[in-house]
């Protein structure tokens, strides 16, 4: 079996696949130096670790260590191509371009053969557009909620917000505007990009949204969207096989 890491700056995902069937395991915290690797000391021998790495260098070399010390592995860090899986990135220099937002895109070609837009709800949001010929158009990156919200508070020291279920615009207390304020900006900005990419992808192309938020953004957007929790692992799995 594979082990399969999705390393991102807020949580670790993961899953064990032989290459036909898949496992996904619990996802846990990505806590820096800190961080416990122990879910994974059950799993005997893997015969790869097969990574896709967003949360940093730092991250990843501790990653590294642990898979050293538990198993004598070498994980293989994946990056993004110039093209893959019917996938065409059109970043200049194709390994710029995050390993998260190119494997979901690999995924999501992988599950739909029309025009499509990927939204990653994240630590970071990633809006990005694919052609039904499998042209990457690219796409932006912001703020998650939470991160905005961290940003907002540390700036101004006297507010104070926590985020929850998203509960609308008309709040009588200072933490349910900050938190309802980062989620609907969230979902607008959303909505901005998406209605842009029309202008390229046509009206009716396929949304797919992953990442941490996406159950509580979903709700709050005008189009219609299909949840995909494991996207990015989805395409770690879809690249995994083709590794010698």
């Amino acid at each position: 079996m594979n082990l399969l890491v999705d390393l991102g700056n807020s949580r670790i995902k993961w899953a064990l696949s032989d290459g036909q069937a898949w496992s996904v395991g619990d996802p846990f915290g990505n806590e820096g130096s800190a961080t416990g690797f122990g879910v994974w000391r059950d799993i005997t021998n893997p015969g790869r670790v097969i990574v896709c790495n967003s949360a940093g260098n730092d991250a990843a070399a501790l990653l590294q260590q642990w898979c050293d010390k538990a198993w004598g592995l070498k994980p293989t860090f994946l990056s993004a191509q110039r093209s893959q899986h019917g996938v065409r990135n059109c970043y200049q220099d194709p390994a710029t371009l995050g390993c998260d937002r190119w494997l979901a895109l690999i995924a999501a070609r992988d599950q739909r053969s029309d025009s499509l837009a990927v939204v990653d709800c994240g630590t970071a949001i990633t809006v990005d557009a694919l052609l039904a010929d499998g042209q990457f158009l690219g796409g932006v990156i912001s703020a998650g909620p939470q991160v905005a919200t961290q940003a907002l508070l540390e700036r101004a020291s006297h507010l104070h917000g926590k985020l929850k279920t998203y509960s609308g615009v008309f709040n009588s207390d200072t933490d349910s505007a900050v938190g309802n304020g980062a989620l609907a900006f969230a979902a607008g900005g959303i909505d901005k990009v998406l209605s842009e990419f029309s202008a390229q992808l046509g009206d009716n192309f396929a949304v797919l949204l992953t990442g941490g938020w996406a159950t509580t953004i979903a709700p709050l957007l005008t189009r219609a969207v299909d949840i995909k929790p494991d996207l990015v692992l989805q395409g770690i799995e879809r690249v995994s096989r083709e590794i010698p």
